[in-house]
């Protein structure tokens, strides 16, 4: 997933992001107010808050890769959590009921287990995957809030607002319309301008990617880092080049 703001009279960005949530459009927002600043220490202060966000975001992401979902380990949860709701059931008829299942454990903890099909190992596991994934964005959601609520302090809000501002033109996204990235455009000075329904071709940025993918369509991708090597490569390129808004300004506003 890669993020662009091309700029004809400031700094362009671009950031290859592992998803289009909320925490990665609000750090490409802040990434785009820092390299406009035009205070050395604010842009400082800003990579350093940058840094720790980033640091803590790793640490939700490398926590979740390691989660792994082999079959075995679904399987045994799947008993655990049967005996658990068997004993729960019969706990209400008496303490001998209890007994009677501790002392015949094991046969029926290989009864259970000789009834469990692949499908239910299958579907429990699409269940837990789904609930991990959630978990992660409700985290990641609030590293959002906490990187917004950070910035919104007199410190933050008395440097950012006597910089220049900045006009962001967006598509309808729904990310783009978040609560949580409008109140971050406004703490950083940056306007968000959002373009008409069914109207991409009329945000500037849609010129340089295309440009980039006709230079990259006759090329042979390698792999992954290749593309992201080149994709920089020609991004910086062409987000220096006054004759892709000269041509959009010809078709768009003259």
């Amino acid at each position: 997933m890669h993020f662009g703001s091309y700029s004809p009279n400031g700094n362009s960005v671009l950031q290859f992001r592992e998803s289009s949530k909320t925490f990665d459009i609000m750090i490409f927002l802040v990434e785009t107010r820092k390299i406009n600043l035009n205070n050395k220490n604010t842009t400082y202060n800003l990579q350093l808050l940058l840094n720790r966000y980033y640091n803590q975001h790793k640490e939700i992401i490398d926590e979740y890769d390691k989660i792994k979902y082999y079959d075995n380990t679904i399987k045994r949860e799947i008993i655990k959590n049967k005996k658990d709701n068997l004993r729960n059931e019969i706990k209400y008829y008496g303490k001998d009921l209890i007994t009677l299942i501790d002392n015949y454990e094991s046969i029926i903890e290989n009864y259970i287990s000789q009834n469990i099909s692949n499908r239910e190992i299958h579907d429990t596991k699409i269940l837990k995957k789904d609930h991990d994934k959630k978990q992660k964005i409700q985290r990641e959601i609030s590293l959002a809030k906490s990187l917004k609520n950070e910035l919104n302090t007199l410190k933050w809000i008395k440097n950012l607002k006597n910089e220049k501002e900045i006009i962001l033109v967006l598509d309808n996204a729904t990310i783009h319309h978040a609560v949580l990235t409008k109140d971050l455009a406004k703490l950083l000075n940056i306007n968000l301008i959002y373009l008409p329904k069914y109207a991409s071709d009329l945000n500037p940025i849609e010129r340089v990617w295309y440009a980039i993918k006709h230079e990259l369509s006759t090329e042979y991708i390698e792999d992954k880092d290749y593309l992201k090597e080149n994709f920089t490569v020609y991004f910086d390129k062409y987000a220096q080049t006054d004759s892709l808004s000269e041509e959009f300004l010809r078709k768009f506003i003259i």
